[in-house]
């Protein structure tokens, strides 16, 4: 079955992210590649100006990646990587990207381009369309939070380049790939939601193969102590064993969490049904009387 991945690209503006995109896409042919460029959705909108404006646009362009993510689950042929470019210098803009592949069921990664804020104000001077200024870059410089969390486990960094040719370009792109093939052999993310029920499940059932494994045990207690109570010449009714037995079992229900943990001896399950029973023996004394 073909895997969804989605890979955030996080990095200062103009230190190569989208240069790598295009050429990963154009040079290899493994992989569905979406590149999903956010300037090119929102840069009309000036986070500065408008902040409310731009974190809508923002979020709009989230929804569509959630449209595009489940579009292509009809993809069956190749693995679908979903190229996210943008600064991602926030980590709670790479959150909301991680929720997505959880609700998805996609991987999630992250490539790391560590340049420094001088190359990063540098490179952008040389630029076509310069559309970040220096003062954004040196902000986000300040602002930017690498991947340090415990969710934040498939990450690639990028050193700075000294010189940037044909060569290095092309042994980025080496690593990107390689980097690619990794993400495609790791788990998808799980849904926190679907995680607790499969872990209230497993819990459930391991509760009930443990109150299987009681009965049989309290079946034998019980006959031998049904057979020694008649050597003594006691006449308790069978209702009376039966009724311990239930409460024993309730019981141990609500106590499932630290009952599954620990093993029960036949010695010790016959201990404590010995409380239940000296109860049970009193009610029936009590609705006698």
């Amino acid at each position: 079955m073909s895997k969804r991945i989605l890979v955030c690209l996080v990095g200062l503006p103009a230190s190569g992210k989208s240069t790598l995109c295009s050429a990963v896409k154009k040079q290899q042919t493994i992989y569905s590649i979406e590149h999903i460029c956010y300037d090119k959705h929102i840069s009309t909108v000036d986070h500065a100006s408008n902040p409310s404006a731009w974190n809508k646009a923002r979020q709009n362009l989230n929804q569509k990646i959630v449209n595009m993510v489940s579009t292509s689950a009809e993809n069956t042929h190749k693995n679908t990587v979903f190229l996210l470019d943008d600064n991602f210098y926030y980590r709670g803009m790479r959150k909301e990207i991680f929720h997505i592949a959880q609700r998805h069921s996609c991987v999630f990664g992250q490539i790391v381009f560590r340049v420094s804020k001088e190359l990063a104000i540098s490179s952008n001077k040389g630029r076509e369309n310069t559309i970040v200024t220096e003062e954004t870059i040196q902000k986000m410089s300040n602002l930017l939070e690498y991947p340090s969390e415990a969710w934040e486990k498939h990450v690639l960094h990028l050193q700075e380049l000294e010189v940037f040719t044909e060569s290095t370009l092309a042994a980025r792109i080496d690593k990107v790939i390689s980097f690619l093939g990794y993400l495609c052999e790791q788990a998808a993310e799980e849904d926190p939601a679907e995680e607790l029920r499969r872990k209230d499940a497993d819990r459930e059932k391991s509760l009930n193969d443990k109150v299987q494994q009681l009965e049989l045990i309290l079946r034998k207690i019980i006959s031998q102590k049904i057979k020694d109570d008649r050597r003594a010449g006691s006449k308790i009714p069978y209702s009376v064993y039966s009724e311990a037995k239930s409460l024993f079992l309730e019981e141990i229900k609500t106590e499932s969490d630290c009952f599954i943990e620990q093993p029960n001896s036949n010695e010790s399950v016959s201990l404590r049904f010995s409380k239940f029973f000296d109860q049970a023996l009193v009610n029936h004394t009590k609705s006698e009387g």
